[in-house]
């Protein structure tokens, strides 16, 4: 299996934040996350090219998709111990609210919930990473290269 560094916060970000006019990619010799948006910058279209021909260099991030971002809301609703708190991210949930809105008021729960989805985003990353045969080892934020 080939490791790739990576600082594995940037890439959570970076897959958070995937639109459909934008794309991510990592690159694997240096653990770099390099974000493209053919939209606000035409030629950034031929750039997309390019790497998508240097598969043993760059690979393109998943974006994320409505159904994994709520299924990740729903098992985070079911944690949540005060049952009035729990309801009112069901009812945001089921009304096709903001569900991070639902949070606003109630900080300790907001933070937690961004760890939560941030650790679940993680494991979905590391697995899909992991059937294209490629290890992501965490490289902490300070050893950055510029």
């Amino acid at each position: 299996m080939r490791q790739v560094p990576v600082t594995i916060a940037w890439m959570v970000n970076a897959f958070e934040n995937s639109s459909e006019h934008s794309e991510y990619y990592l690159d694997m010799q240096t653990g770099d996350i390099k974000y493209f948006s053919p939209m606000d910058f035409p030629e950034h279209a031929e750039l997309i090219k390019k790497l998508d021909r240097q598969t043993d260099r760059y690979i393109r991030l998943p974006k994320l998709d409505r159904e994994l971002s709520v299924r990740v809301e729903r098992e985070f609703a079911a944690t949540v111990p005060d049952p009035s708190l729990r309801s009112l991210l069901e009812n945001a949930l089921a009304n096709g609210l903001k569900f991070r809105n639902a949070l606003m008021e109630h900080e300790e729960e907001r933070r937690r919930w961004y760890k939560f989805q941030n650790e679940k985003y993680e494991e979905y990353l590391r697995r899909w990473f992991r059937e294209k045969g490629i290890e992501l080892v965490d490289r902490p934020a300070g050893n950055i290269r510029v």
